[in-house]
C-alpha cells in the first residue's frame, strides 16, 4: 500500500517524518522493555510448573510427578522444558531456585455459612415433603 502522506490539520506528514517518528517510539520501548527487565530479577513461572517444580524436590520421575499433580505427562515434560530454559532447573532435574509455598487464607466461615444454609434447605424440604405425604 503506497501512501504518500497522512493529512494533520490539513498539513501533509511526509512518510520520512512518519518513519522517524516510528523509530523514535520504537527506541523508547526497547528502553522501557529494558528496564522492565532489569526489575524483574526471576522470570516468572505458572501455577503448572511451580507444581512442577515443588513435586521435583520429592522425586524426579515424570510419571510420578503426573500422579501428584494430576496433569498428564506430557504438560509435566513440557513444564520441566520451560523450568530449564528458565534456569529453575538444570538438566539433571535439580532445583537451582527455589520457590516460595504460597499459604493462601481459605475463607472457612464463608465455606460454613454455604454449608449451614444447604442443611438448613434440605431439611426445610423434608419437612415440607413429610407434611405434604402424611398429613
Amino acid at each position: 500500500m503506497d501512501i504518500e502522506y497522512l493529512m494533520d490539520d490539513s498539513s501533509p506528514l511526509e512518510l520520512e517524518e512518519l518513519g522517524k517518528l516510528k523509530s523514535e517510539n520504537s527506541k523508547k520501548s526497547k528502553k522501557e522493555s529494558r528496564e522492565v527487565r532489569k526489575k524483574v530479577d526471576k522470570p516468572a513461572i505458572s501455577e503448572v510448573e511451580r507444581l512442577v517444580l515443588i513435586c521435583l524436590k520429592e522425586t524426579k520421575k515424570v510419571s510420578l510427578i503426573s500422579k501428584m499433580t494430576g496433569y498428564p505427562e506430557v504438560v509435566v515434560t513440557k513444564a520441566i522444558e520451560r523450568l530449564i530454559e528458565k534456569g529453575y532447573i538444570d538438566e539433571q532435574l535439580n532445583v537451582l531456585r527455589d520457590v516460595s509455598i504460597r499459604k493462601v487464607r481459605k475463607s472457612r466461615t464463608k465455606l460454613l455459612a454455604i454449608d449451614v444454609a444447604i442443611a438448613i434447605a434440605v431439611l426445610i424440604l423434608i419437612i415440607a415433603f413429610a407434611y405434604y405425604f402424611f398429613s
